[in-house]
């Protein structure tokens, strides 16, 4: 029996590094690697600052795990394969002091096994995603700042995570998954998740109440506030827009260009009187790599006010991209699906046309940015409504948070809210009059047919 076992992993860590002080600050973290231990389907995000221990806390709870049950099989996964190589020699290093390490033929940097058969596999995210078993599955800083900044990256990250996610299951039942990272984009795998919920969330700024009466420092033990003060000073020397200061030390991920789109207003239900049915959807032909999605909204106008009903978004296909108009027809009634387009958009609305989707087109004579500045005031007043309760509303709203006009973004729901919220009220479109008696005036751009 290891001297370690039965120990809980807040004593284990400094008994098995001394130079090592018990990390109390992250306990609620430690809490959750002890409970990956025994309960299936663990899955949690950790956001706490740099230079707290939490990388440190996690390889030593990898081994604590391994010294529990040393025919576990982990994998973890960083961002680049020299971080990956770097962590697995200091876990490699903890394993043989703990006596879980590798046996001999299976001791590598990236890839060993104990004598029980368990250990652990590390690897980037950019690699092979096939032949290794997942008991468990450790994220730590999947994508660097350099990265952050790039959406088909992000999408590669995520969508490697995903994969060792769904690979990650013991005897027919789910491992745990845990994400521990320095935020630099609300676009990261954290925010991701958070966005989709069903996550435990360990989340501590390096500053808490920071401006009030109250202000304190998450550990100061750690780092005192008076240090974390002279810190933020000397980082906005370098960096005014102070980006790696919220980004590494408070959790609060900034890119570059500040918030367009500010908090949503939101509607408990629909207020008395008619109203027009409206309708967007961007077929998101772009040359941007990776810029493949179709999204539709709806919505009702009451007067100036636009209350958004639904929203649809899927990977780019003609039949399903069909479907899903047809789909909003019938559910909402029928009126015309406004969308900016320019190039192959206007062969595929004639196509839909002919197929009896009446698609009007609103010419896309300047970038995105500068279409949605109108939509973004209206966003801003309170006149564009979100429901209260909606299963797509997180999802979209994340992802309008992240709205920067930039050609490359997925930004596709905001593209066709922007030519719906334009049609109906930024050129004298229209939608028909329910309850109204009538279908309104004339439509406005080029309405196919």
């Amino acid at each position: 029996m290891s001297r370690f076992e039965g120990l809980p992993l807040l004593e284990f860590i400094p008994a098995l590094s001394p130079e090592l002080a018990r990390p109390n600050h992250l306990a609620e973290w430690c809490a959750i690697i002890t409970e990956a231990h025994s309960c299936d389907g663990t899955r949690a995000l950790c956001d706490v600052p740099i230079r707290h221990y939490k990388t440190e806390t996690t390889l030593h709870g990898i081994v604590w795990l391994l010294v529990q049950d040393p025919t576990r099989e982990i994998i973890f996964l960083t961002h680049t394969l020299e971080a990956a190589q770097a962590r697995g020699k200091r876990l490699r290093q903890l394993a043989e002091s703990a006596g879980v390490g590798p046996a001999k033929g299976t001791n590598t940097i990236t890839h060993w096994q104990n004598d029980s058969g368990g250990g652990v596999v590390v690897m980037s995210a950019a690699q092979s995603k096939i032949g290794y078993n997942c008991h468990a599955l450790i994220v730590d800083d999947p994508i660097d700042e350099d990265a952050a900044d790039d959406p088909n990256i992000r999408e590669v990250v995520d969508k490697s995570i995903a994969h060792y996610t769904a690979r990650c299951m013991r005897r027919g039942r789910p491992g745990p998954v845990l994400i521990l990272m320095s935020r630099w984009h609300p676009d990261d795998p954290i925010g991701r998740r958070l966005s989709r919920g069903g996550w435990q969330y360990v989340h501590h700024p390096a500053i808490v109440d920071e401006g009030l009466p109250t202000e304190r420092a998450f550990a100061p033990s750690v780092w005192p506030l008076e240090e974390l003060h002279k810190m933020r000073r000397e980082l906005a020397l370098a960096d005014p827009g102070e980006r790696i200061w919220h980004a590494q030390l408070m959790g609060d991920p900034r890119p570059e260009g500040s918030d367009l789109f500010r908090g949503a207003t939101r509607y408990e239900a629909f207020p008395l009187g008619g109203y027009r049915i409206a309708y967007g959807v961007d077929f998101a032909y772009t040359d941007a790599p990776g810029s493949d999605f179709f999204a539709a909204c709806a919505a009702r106008v009451y007067g100036r006010k636009v209350y958004l009903v639904d929203f649809r978004r899927h990977k780019l296909d003609a039949v399903q991209l069909e479907d899903t108009c047809r789909t909003f027809l019938n559910e909402h009634g029928r009126a015309v699906l406004w969308s900016y387009q320019a190039g192959p958009e206007v062969g595929l609305s004639r196509l839909l046309l002919q197929r009896g989707i009446p698609v009007g087109i609103i010419p896309a004579r300047y970038n995105k940015l500068v279409r949605a500045q109108k939509t973004i005031r209206r966003w801003n007043e309170g006149d564009i409504l979100v429901p209260a309760t909606a299963p797509w509303a997180p999802g979209f709203l994340h992802r309008v948070a992240l709205f920067r006009g930039h050609e490359r973004d997925r930004d596709d729901e905001v593209d066709a809210m922007v030519s719906m919220v334009d049609a109906m009220l930024g050129g004298g479109g229209t939608g028909p009059q329910v309850g109204l008696g009538g279908r309104g005036g004339r439509p406005y751009e080029g309405l196919l047919g």
